[in-house]
């Protein structure tokens, strides 16, 4: 088996374009874990048409031989045993008077007369058939055949749906996945704003370590330097327990930050058990409708 690739370290729009590359059937709007689970699966299918292939071409190589053997073993079977006969006595030498008088009867064979010229009956002739050669298709052309021709393929998927948007979802209690989806005219009026290329522009993702509810303050905050065409970035928090806001923005020539989208708040799991214990006996407690507002 081929080592696999190392696809953690890929980006979402890499991941996309390997399964394109390997025609695995993925969609933009899956995440990166979806994505490798995805295309490690799309290799090991590929792999095994792969053996099953030249298994099959092995085994086509192999039964001429066993025909062969076949047919010599039948004319080996078809010949009688030689039998040991007993040696005859040898006759006694004829003396030339006797050699005389024995005469040998010939047997005169009637001669059969040949038909007519004219009366012959011609015989028909065969007219032999050309059988043509039986084509033997190989299991990608099979699958070409079947495919119907409405399918879509992944490459008719695109790769932004300019939604404009940030989400942050949690992995681990030290580490989260952002990816983001912005509009084009959105960008490109925050560029004309500070005045920047979109090769020179400086994005960021500006991270607050946020409180447990909303009314409280947001604290301190730091940045991450990314490239915003591979859409989606790990961000290494390693704060249990915490709850985080992320904005994605330039940072302009004065040093000024200026935001284009906001994140859901997310909340990492705790690394180590609860330490709050429910009574026994006590029912769960039960959500609030949010329709109705009752509790």
């Amino acid at each position: 088996m081929k080592p696999t690739l190392n696809l953690l370290s890929k980006t979402k729009a890499e991941l996309t374009a390997i399964a394109r590359r390997k025609k695995i059937p993925v969609t933009s709007g899956m995440l990166k874990d979806d994505l490798i689970k995805a295309i490690k699966k799309g290799l090991r299918k590929i792999e095994t048409q792969k053996k099953s292939k030249t298994a099959a071409v092995k085994t086509r190589k192999k039964t001429p031989a066993t025909k062969t053997a076949k047919k010599t073993l039948k004319k080996k079977s078809s010949k009688p045993p030689k039998s040991k006969t007993a040696k005859q006595p040898k006759s006694p030498a004829r003396t030339p008077t006797t050699a005389k008088r024995i005469k040998t009867p010939v047997k005169k064979t009637a001669l059969r007369k040949s038909p007519a010229k004219g009366n012959a009956k011609k015989t028909p002739v065969k007219k032999s058939v050309s059988r043509k050669p039986k084509t033997i298709l190989s299991p990608k052309t099979i699958k070409r055949q079947e495919l119907p021709k409405s399918v879509g393929t992944p490459s008719d998927l695109p790769e932004r749906y300019n939604d404009h948007r940030l989400v942050v979802l949690a992995r681990d209690p030290n580490w989260a996945y952002a990816y983001w989806d912005l509009d084009a005219a959105r960008v490109r009026d925050l560029l004309s704003k500070t005045g920047q290329s979109p090769d020179k522009a400086r994005w960021v993702l500006r991270v607050f370590s946020a409180g447990l509810t909303p009314a409280e303050d947001t604290g301190h905050f730091f940045d991450i330097n990314v490239d915003v065409k591979t859409g989606s970035y790990y961000l290494d928090l390693s704060r249990p327990g915490g709850r985080f806001i992320v904005e994605i923005g330039v940072i302009d020539s004065s040093g000024m930050f200026r935001t284009t989208a906001q994140s859901n708040p997310v909340i990492l799991p705790v690394d180590q058990p609860s330490e709050t214990i429910a009574p026994v006996g006590t029912a769960p407690a039960r959500v609030s409708d949010s329709s109705d507002g009752s509790q």
